[in-house]
């Protein structure tokens, strides 16, 4: 039997047991427990479920199987936990950046020529080249457009006298409109799965970093470490129970996020 999934824009598309297969591999699951999963998922779900729901019965059942797998399945619904102001993303994006090599600077002020204007990240490679990083965040899956586009890249205009090139990130998806306009003009775009295996989700996962919001733990938990400078469970976990705590987190607070980070990093 077929069955058919509402995706968040109203359109279905046919249940694809494959596309859970690849996406629990992708999270680090054997091809076996990734198979196993996509049987267990097709006799749970129904006609006409929802994207949000068909997520949530995976999630669950390979919680099942390995835990850690599960909730790197979740990378993308955590992505959107980052705001909601959006500050927090850009901190993670200057934190991604400096894993990957650069040098980077959040929130700068600079004068430009007609204009002062805030970057949210400046960020230096190994070259000395310097990338004006404008962060596009949204708390729901949805597209970065053409307008976001246009606009950094009148600010890149307008500074071009610091920077040698302008990069757009965002935790979603980019619309066509966008990446076209970004491929005239030789913006850099990041997002999810674009460019195609070198989007948001492969800069992660090539560096074994999670974001702390994909840790099943309270929100004030993930505040905390995200105040200190703590974007990433591998960052919780290299720096150990004992640091959290000098840093002034509360023993029962510090043990917690230091043991929920470990099981990410299985």
């Amino acid at each position: 039997m077929s069955f058919k999934v509402k995706k968040r824009d109203g359109r279905f598309e046919e249940f694809d047991r494959n596309k859970i297969i690849k996406t629990c591999i992708k999270a680090g699951a054997s091809f076996e427990t990734a198979k196993k999963v996509a049987e267990e998922v097709e006799k749970k779900i129904y006609d006409g479920i929802s994207s949000d729901d068909l997520l949530e019965i995976v999630i669950d059942v390979l919680f099942k199987y390995e835990y850690c797998r599960g909730l790197r399945y979740d990378l993308k619904r955590s992505l959107l936990r980052l705001g909601p102001s959006g500050f927090a993303f850009e901190k993670f994006v200057g934190k991604l950046l400096e894993k990957h090599g650069y040098t980077v600077q959040n929130n700068v002020v600079m004068e430009g020529e007609c204009a002062t204007h805030e970057v949210d990240v400046l960020a230096v490679d190994e070259k000395g080249k310097k990338y004006l990083v404008e962060c596009k965040f949204h708390n729901l899956p949805s597209y970065t457009g053409l307008k976001d586009v246009m606009y950094t890249y009148a600010r890149f205009l307008d500074l071009k006298d610091y920077f040698d090139f302008v990069w757009v990130f965002t935790n979603t998806k980019f619309s066509e409109e966008a990446k076209r306009y970004a491929k005239c003009r030789k913006i850099k775009l990041t997002g999810w799965n674009y460019p195609e295996v070198e989007g948001i989700e492969s800069m992660l996962e090539s560096k074994n970093l999670y974001p702390v919001t994909i840790l099943k733990v309270d929100n004030s938990l993930i505040k905390a470490a995200i105040d200190l400078g703590f974007v990433f469970c591998s960052d919780i976990v290299e720096v150990g129970e004992d640091e959290l705590q000098s840093r002034g987190l509360k023993k029962e607070v510090a043990r917690k996020l230091y043991e929920e980070a470990k099981k990410v990093l299985c």
